[in-house]
């Protein structure tokens, strides 16, 4: 690819992110849903959340508090705004029955000793390893005893060593000024 082709294609790119949206591809306009207030009026709302807009009679609702039928309460700021949604309480009290304790603690008991059983095998297998590993430490300390016990060889004097350092004769003098 040229120059000139990756410049127009990034230009192409560009102009389809700020070409204006195709209104027959706008997202669908949904229509306001009426609901009767707790007092007995009607009201349209767009969207039953925040940022919904609440309509009385075809005008935008006056700031304040109302509460739908349903015990929906909605506080309403300038234009119609809603501003907080409060979702009725559930009324029906859900009786919870009794605990069974002692099955509860058979269930605690049961639980306690799978684990406790895990526990105990885990333990198991780190001792066998820990005895296996004392032992190859032993081994090791046996060893490191007969070689520092063993009588040293005295070095073949046929085999002539030199320490090269000491044998040379050098003026490192100028090192040291």
């Amino acid at each position: 690819m040229e120059a000139k082709e990756i410049l127009q294609k990034v230009k192409e790119y560009f102009a389809d992110l700020t070409a204006p949206v195709d209104p027959t591809m706008a997202a669908p306009v949904v229509p306001p849903t009426e609901y009767e207030l707790k007092d007995g009026g009607m009201v349209m709302i767009d969207a039953l959340e925040v940022g919904g807009i609440v309509m009385i009679d075809g005008a935008a609702a006056l700031p304040g508090d109302i509460e739908l039928k349903d015990g929906t309460k909605l506080t309403i700021g300038d234009n119609g705004v809603i501003t907080v949604v409060d979702e009725p309480a559930e009324t029906v009290a859900t009786e919870e029955p009794p605990m069974d304790m002692a099955a509860k603690f058979a269930a605690f008991e049961t639980t306690t000793s799978e684990k406790f059983a895990v526990y105990e095998t885990k333990f198991a297998e780190y001792e066998s390893k820990l005895k296996k590993a004392t032992k190859v430490i032993d081994q090791l300390l046996q060893l490191s005893q007969l070689i520092v016990d063993a009588p040293s060889v005295e070095a073949d004097k046929s085999v002539r060593t030199s320490n090269t350092f000491t044998e040379q004769k050098k003026d490192f003098s100028i090192l040291f000024n």
